[in-house]
């Protein structure tokens, strides 16, 4: 189906699910004359707030009343101070939604008690890219060209936080891999600071870099040999590294496997959007069918595409289903990672 056609069927499906609820003519004052705020928990120039900013100038269009929408960016404890004040103090009428990482929304299941929220009863509007998986690298001086490297020796990796999707990833590879970490925390402002830090030789490496940054905003360094990736952490090798293993190329058995599973498979959510709970269904369903439309629109198409930016849009429903089956996961795993990851006297 061509990105046009898709766009007239998701404008259609918007109206078909207003008109559904009984609303459509008090669905077009829904937001007329409001702002809706799109908060991001993470730096400025990272990817949450790239893509963010992004879906921000295009969803309002989309929104009954054709409300304007305003990025703001969220900053504290990698996210956690996001996800909080959606959950309990953000009103609930849609006028203020949010992205996070999925390591920051599955904090409760690791135990974490600052997490004053329950994932699944958030509303979960939708989900930007569905295929981003990240990745372990290092500078050219480091030493470091193949996993295989670290066995010899304690490797520093850096991350902004010990809640952090760079802390708890290298922990969980390390894990898997029977090598000696050190993460050092406090590295903020995404892999700019830690590249930096790469470079003059404070780190050795750092893990829990999304592949489409590296195919995008790094790619002169990877291609002049700057910047190594030596590991993945998609289910299948990436097209831009064939060469370079998966995770999955390396584990032991199942119950290493599980556990990869529950923390490298958050990257199928790689860029998802939340309103807080409690949000009315004809609320919920109008920020969902914006969103989807928004991301089959040809102007945030093109604008994407422009900045290298790849779409793989999951609706709502199916991201809300992902969240879910998270807590579906055995305890003995869920277990096993809050051990690696410090969790388990919490």
């Amino acid at each position: 189906m061509s990105v046009r056609l898709l766009s007239a069927f998701a404008a259609a499906f918007t109206l078909a699910v207003l008109t559904s609820t009984g609303m459509a003519q008090p669905a077009g004052e829904m937001f007329r004359g409001k702002e809706v705020a799109v908060l991001i928990g993470g730096a400025p120039g990272g990817g949450a707030d790239v893509y963010t900013r992004l879906f921000a100038r295009h969803y309002g269009r989309f929104l009954p009343g054709n409300p304007s929408v305003v990025a703001k960016n969220v900053l504290g404890a990698g996210g956690l101070k996001l996800a909080n004040q959606l959950y309990n103090v953000s009103p609930k009428d849609g006028t203020e939604i949010g992205t996070f990482l999925t390591t920051t929304a599955l904090e409760p299941l690791f135990g974490n008690k600052e997490a004053r929220f329950e994932t699944t009863k958030f509303t979960w509007i939708g989900n930007m890219l569905d295929t981003d998986a990240t990745a372990c690298v290092t500078w050219k001086t480091s030493g470091i060209k193949t996993w295989q490297d670290l066995k010899a020796r304690e490797t520093t990796f850096g991350a902004s936080g010990s809640s952090s999707l760079t802390s708890i990833q290298t922990k969980i590879m390390g894990e898997l891999l029977g090598v000696r970490t050190k993460v050092i925390n406090g590295y903020q402002g995404g892999l700019r600071m830690s590249n930096l830090a790469m470079q003059r030789g404070e780190l050795d490496a750092t893990c829990g870099i999304y592949i489409v940054t590296l195919r995008t905003q790094l790619i002169d360094q990877v291609r002049n040999g700057d910047l190594i990736v030596w590991m993945t952490f998609g289910a299948e090798r990436d097209r831009a590294f064939p060469d370079v293993p998966t995770i999955y190329d390396v584990v032991k058995d199942e119950a290493d496997r599980e556990l990869a599973q529950l923390i490298f498979g958050q990257d199928v959510l790689s860029r998802p959007l939340t309103a807080p709970p409690g949000v009315t269904p004809e609320r919920a369903a109008a920020l969902r069918a914006a969103f989807m439309a928004t991301m089959a629109d040809v102007a945030f198409q093109d604008e994407a595409n422009k900045a290298g930016l790849e779409i793989h849009a999951m609706d709502g429903a199916e991201t809300q289903r992902r969240y879910q089956a998270f807590y579906a996961m055995p305890k003995s795993v869920v277990e096993r990672a809050k051990k690696v990851i410090g969790r388990e006297a919490e």
